[in-house]
């Protein structure tokens, strides 16, 4: 290097020479005049301009295009430091580069020129590889992979980019899809799909998306959109779901008739959040499926579905906080033989912090709707087993606990392996603990599978079935159930003291029960007078209000002797019946005698 070479040159040569050593995109522009005052061979070359024609030229020319002006990250626009003057502080932005069409990585440094001059040092890195796969990336969340639409995961974002609500929404649920796809196939329901949203796009909907929240839940997302015009839409999408559609699948023509449920929900209510509004939507669509109409969501709903959801957000909560105010109590179950308790019923009870007792078909059904079900349901299951293995019940002899399993526990791979755990774990014997399933639902389906059943049965657990008597389905294949009890509604007893028919069909069920080698468990028994009638009849078991209400675990545990000592109310009863049938047969004989006399 010329030792006389003057020191700006110096400083001016090292940066060019540093700047071509790199395989990285670089240039100098002057922070007032846009001059390019420098640039790297590498950017040179990849734009297929010479060094020479590019330095000296405008930064946008050669950067967003010779008639797009400044770029948007230009740093004199950016204003890095707020005041309009020069701020040499480095930034670091994602943009388009059109003139080497890739997606680059800008970092910029402020700078003072060789002659004084205030500029920028800019290095561009192609991310275009990169960015690719983050837009297929995002696609693939944002986006329904059949339909290429819009998803939940959308919606959600694009409503919380709402703030003022100054949208409607317009969701509708095809009702008969499932027997559709049953029916006719997947291709046919894919294609019915298609059809509908090529009709939604007749109407060239301004400033409107729709988006694919579940397999069968589409939603239309208005925005700036009065609910008089989002109503009249949803109206004309109901109606037109009375007609029936043409499908056409390799030139064949198929008619399908589907019904849906619509509802329509103004934005500018106010909500808490994307998760709470399709929340409402849910519970919109419902109405809609009841009343047939389109649901449109007003002020007097609006009160009575956020407390609803609020109740719902208790519940999640209380069961994410370790079960917080849940508890389990415990209905005796008592055998007419030894007089004595045999058997507990566990039974789920919550106290909500925010709504105070809520009863359990109203809770049950809701952690079903929300999906935590599950884990309720085996938290009942561990701390029953708990607290009867601490109280010693299963040394009673006889002894069972019986606890509900819900559809989806039944449904559960998991199941077996947490029930063998939670017995393990209180060193409680498997055959002290009988698990319970609804004859409402069938037997036949995923729910309730028989070899889950089988398999628990080989294990020495007990399967019993509720409400037995109430789904026909099963009432004539009862040989063919794999279960050892059954349990009757409260509705059987009810009026057994007085209705004749109620006494017969009683016994009916009791006589099926045996025939098929089960035992049988009345529920809801709560006077004398309907335990007389059960005895007559040969029940098995008992349970209701007579013996006891649904005890804590402190309570069992005062009541625990009643597993060892008998109850005298039972004496009484028995003597009655004793004294009843033999008078019945002294009438008889004397009847008998009083003919053979004449």
């Amino acid at each position: 290097m010329n030792e006389n070479m003057p020191e700006k040159t110096k400083s001016q040569d090292a940066l060019r020479r540093f700047v071509d050593s790199t395989a990285v995109y670089t240039y100098v522009v002057d922070y007032e005049t846009d001059e390019i005052l420098m640039v790297n061979n590498y950017y040179a070359e990849n734009l297929g301009v010479p060094v020479s024609r590019i330095e000296g030229g405008k930064c946008w020319e050669f950067v967003n295009g010779e008639d797009e002006g400044r770029c948007p990250f230009c740093p004199r626009d950016v204003d890095l430091d707020g005041n309009g003057k020069f701020d040499p502080g480095p930034f670091t932005v994602e943009a388009y580069n059109p003139t080497l069409g890739i997606w680059g990585k800008w970092t910029g440094k402020g700078i003072t020129w060789v002659d004084g001059r205030q500029a920028h040092i800019i290095t561009l890195i192609d991310i275009s590889k990169e960015r690719l796969l983050r837009e297929e990336l995002l696609h693939l969340a944002y986006y329904d992979r059949r339909m290429g639409i819009p998803n939940r995961a959308k919606i959600e974002k694009d409503i919380a980019d709402r703030p003022a609500g100054n949208y409607c929404l317009i969701a509708f649920d095809y009702i008969s899809l499932r027997y559709i796809n049953d029916a006719y196939g997947r291709p046919l329901v894919n294609a019915l799909l298609d059809a509908v949203l090529a009709w939604i796009g007749i109407f060239d909907l301004q400033h409107c998306e729709i988006y694919r929240v579940d397999n069968d839940e589409f939603c239309l997302l208005l925005d700036n959109a009065d609910m008089m015009s989002a109503s009249g839409l949803a109206d004309r999408l109901h109606e037109r779901f009375q007609e029936p559609w043409e499908i056409r699948i390799s030139g064949e023509a198929t008619t399908i008739s589907c019904r849906i449920a619509a509802c329509v929900i103004d934005g500018r209510l106010g909500f808490g959040d994307a998760e709470e509004i399709l929340a409402i939507v849910d519970r919109t669509l419902d109405i809609s499926k009841e009343t047939q109409t389109v649901a449109v969501y007003d002020r007097n709903m609006d009160a009575t579905l956020k407390r609803d959801l609020a109740l719902e957000i208790s519940l999640k909560n209380c069961v994410q906080e370790g079960m917080k105010g849940f508890d389990v109590y415990f209905q005796p179950i008592v055998d007419p033989r030894r007089e004595k308790w045999i058997g507990l019923e566990a039974l789920c009870r919550w106290d909500s912090p925010e709504f105070g007792r809520i009863p359990p078909l109203v809770f049950i059904h809701i952690a079903e709707q929300i999906g935590v079900i599950n884990k309720l349901g085996y938290w009942v299951l561990d701390t029953a087993i708990d607290i009867c293995a601490q109280l010693g019940l299963d040394k009673v002899e006889g002894f069972f606990l019986d606890v509900n399993l819900s559809p989806s526990q039944m449904s559960d791979e998991t199941l077996i392996n947490k029930v063998l755990q939670s017995l393990q774990r209180h060193g409680f014997p498997a055959r002290c603990l009988s698990l319970e399933i609804t004859e409402s639902q069938d037997l036949e389906s995923t729910g309730y599978s028989h070899t889950t059943i089988e398999r628990l049965r080989s294990l020495e657990i007990k399967v019993a079935l509720d409400d037995f008597g109430t789904g026909y389905s099963n009432f004539n294949n009862l040989r063919n159930l794999p279960v050892r009890i059954l349990k009757t509604e409260k509705q059987f007893i009810d009026n057994i003291v007085t209705d004749d028919y109620q006494k017969f069909l009683t016994k009916v069920l009791v006589d099926l029960a045996h025939e098929a080698d089960m035992s049988l468990i009345s529920e809801g028994v709560e006077t004398p007078e309907q335990m007389k009638e059960l005895l007559k009849n040969n029940a098995d078991y008992f349970q209701g209000y007579l013996f006891a209400k649904p005890l804590t675990a402190i309570e069992l545990a005062n009541s625990a002797y009643k597993f060892r000592e008998p109850d005298g109310m039972f004496a009484a009863v028995k003597n009655e019946i004793a004294a009843e049938a033999a008078a019945a047969e002294t009438a008889a004989a004397e009847a008998g005698d009083g003919g053979a006399r004449e």
